[in-house]
């Protein structure tokens, strides 16, 4: 399984592993630090998520994905071959939401239906060479976009968060994949 931080191109990042992340105890976090970085988080989300920033990545990456189906695309990079009732409870959204945004996948042929090997009745959803091509030049044009915004912070400050919010997503992906472990 990759995490979304192991990009295609550009500068090589080297996490630690999601057992050495796991195995450090944390103390509590501090309310006030956890508050700042609610705020912080949702003002990046919020540039993300704009019209204008979704605008200009498709502009740049020529994918012109509406966010869900992107999101959902971009899970299959990660996650892996899954089947639709999987994808909806990992992504805790309705089966009925999966459904429409992969008919748009599948339509595009950024994701194929394939029999599962263990099982030929289930069917499973796997990205498409195209579809992680696509997943590339998304996460290029974000990154081309990052660098602006992040222009006036330091490399170490940088280097540092991204080690941190690295942590935080294997975290997600392990408590994840627990969870699909303890629902099969």
């Amino acid at each position: 399984m990759r995490t979304s931080a192991e990009a295609p191109e550009g500068p090589s990042v080297t996490p630690p592993g999601p057992a050495a992340a796991l195995s450090v105890e944390a103390e509590p976090a501090d309310p006030g630090s956890i508050a700042r970085l609610e705020v912080a988080l949702s003002a990046l989300v919020r540039w993300s998520e704009s019209k204008h920033t979704r605008s200009e990545v498709a502009q740049r990456s020529g994918c012109d994905l509406q966010a869900g189906p992107m999101r959902l695309l971009e899970h299959f990079d990660v996650a892996g071959p899954m089947r639709v009732s999987d994808i909806a409870d990992c992504l805790k959204i309705d089966i009925s939401t999966v459904s429409l945004q992969l008919r748009e996948l599948l339509r595009v042929q950024l994701v194929n239906r394939v029999a599962d090997g263990r099982d030929r009745r289930v069917a499973m959803i796997v990205i498409t060479v195209e579809g992680r091509a696509t997943v590339a030049r998304v996460r290029a044009a974000r990154r081309e976009l990052l660098a602006q915004v992040f222009a006036r912070v330091r490399p170490d400050e940088l280097e540092q968060a991204t080690g941190v919010l690295i942590r935080v997503q294997e975290h997600m992906l392990a408590d994840m994949i627990a969870e699909l472990r303890s629902t099969s």
